[in-house]
C-alpha cells in the first residue's frame, strides 16, 4: 500500500494503537508527535477501565467493546500488560449500584475504615497509559511502521481537488493519502488549518503520584473521598478534580492533602511520599462523543474521544478497518 501513505498525528494512546493496527495490517503508515509517546494527557490518565452495571447506553456498549479489544493487544503485544484486578466502589457517586456486606476487607485488607457496603466489579482492570502506548509503537515499529518524534505539525496539506496531501513539520513536509488527526486537545488546531471545525471543551484534572509500600492496594478503589490504585513497584495514582490549581505550588498542596488522605485510609502507608502532582487536560468533544471518522475534506480522519484509554484500542480496529476500506475501495 506504498502508493495510500498514512500519516498518524499524535502518539498518544489512540494515535498509538490506529498506528499500530495500521501497520499490522500491512499500512504504509508514520507516526508523528512532537514529544515522546504518551506525554501528553496519556501520562495523566488514571488508566481504569470498566462500565457501571447494567449500563446498557451506546457509550456503555462501547467500553465494554474497548475492555475486550484491549484483552486481545495483551495477547498479541508483547510487555502490554492489562490488570483485571476488579474495582471496589461505594459511595453516592455510584448510588444506583446494588450493595454487598462484608466484602471490602476481604478485598482490600489494608483499608483502615472498609465500608459496611460496597460493590465489587470483577470485570474492571486498568493498565499503565504511558507503557503500553510505548509498547503499541514498539510493536508499530517492528511491523514496518516509520515514526517521527519532536517532530510538530504545523499544518495539514490540500491538493488541488481539495484531498489531503500531507503534512507539514516546520520547513519540511511529508506526503500522505490519509491523515489521522489523534493530537488530543490541539486537533482543533490541526482541522482548521484545512477549514474543519471540532469544536472541543478540554476538561482538566490533577493526578497525583505517590510512592508507597507495594501491596497496599490490590485493585482500584473507588468512593466519594478518593480513588486509587497501585503499581507493582508501589507508584500509586491518585485522580483528583481540578480546583483551579493555576500554580506548582498549588498543584503540590493538592497532592500532599492527597497524599494524607491516602495515609489515613489504607494501613502501612505511614512513609508515603509525594512524587508529583500535574494537570492532565482531558480533550473533551463539545458535545461530549467521541468525534472518529472521516471528515468532509478526503482523506482527513479524525479520531478523537474521552475516556481515552478504555476506548483507544476498540478505536484502533474500527479505524483502521474503516481506513484500509476507503483506500481500497
Amino acid at each position: 500500500m506504498s502508493s495510500h501513505p498514512v500519516i498518524v498525528i499524535g502518539a498518544g494512546i489512540i494515535g498509538a494503537s490506529i498506528g499500530y493496527h495500521l501497520a499490522t495490517r500491512g499500512a504504509d503508515v508514520t507516526l508523528v508527535d512532537a514529544g515522546l509517546p504518551g506525554s501528553g494527557v496519556t501520562r495523566h490518565s488514571f488508566g481504569w477501565m470498566g462500565r457501571a452495571p447494567g449500563d446498557l447506553s451506546a457509550a456503555g456498549e462501547l467500553r465494554a467493546l474497548g475492555r475486550d479489544h484491549w484483552a486481545r493487544l495483551a495477547r498479541q503485544v508483547p510487555g502490554l500488560a492489562v490488570h483485571w484486578s476488579g474495582a471496589l466502589v461505594w459511595g453516592e457517586d455510584f448510588a444506583s449500584i446494588p450493595t454487598r456486606s462484608g466484602q471490602a476487607a476481604t478485598r482490600e485488607p489494608q483499608l483502615t475504615s472498609p465500608p459496611v457496603c460496597s460493590e465489587f466489579r470483577p470485570d474492571d482492570g486498568w493498565l499503565n497509559p504511558a507503557l503500553a502506548t510505548e509498547r503499541l509503537i514498539s510493536a508499530a515499529r517492528e511491523a514496518g511502521a516509520s515514526v517521527r518524534l519532536g517532530s510538530p505539525v504545523t499544518r495539514l496539506i490540500r491538493s488541488a481537488d481539495g484531498s489531503i496531501a500531507g503534512v507539514e513539520l516546520g520547513s519540511e513536509s511529508l506526503p500522505a493519502s490519509t491523515a489521522v488527526v489523534a493530537a488530543g486537545i490541539g486537533s482543533t488546531a490541526l482541522c482548521a488549518t484545512v477549514g474543519v471545525s471540532l469544536p472541543m471543551a478540554s476538561s482538566p484534572a490533577v493526578m497525583v503520584r505517590l510512592r508507597a509500600p507495594s501491596g497496599l492496594v490490590q485493585g482500584i478503589v473507588a468512593n466519594d473521598l478518593f480513588e486509587a490504585r497501585q503499581d507493582a513497584d508501589g507508584t500509586v495514582l491518585m485522580p483528583l478534580d481540578y480546583d483551579k490549581e493555576s500554580s506548582t505550588a498549588e498543584l503540590m498542596r493538592a497532592g500532599e492533602m492527597a497524599r494524607r488522605l491516602f495515609m489515613e485510609s489504607f494501613n502501612g502507608a505511614e512513609e508515603t511520599t509525594l512524587l508529583s502532582a500535574e494537570i492532565g487536560w482531558r480533550p473533551m468533544t463539545a458535545d461530549g462523543e467521541p468525534a472518529v471518522g472521516y471528515s468532509d475534506v478526503p482523506g482527513l480522519y479524525i479520531a478523537v474521544a474521552h475516556p481515552g484509554i478504555t476506548l483507544a484500542a476498540v478505536i484502533g480496529d474500527a479505524a483502521t478497518e474503516e481506513i484500509l476500506n476507503r483506500m481500497l475501495g
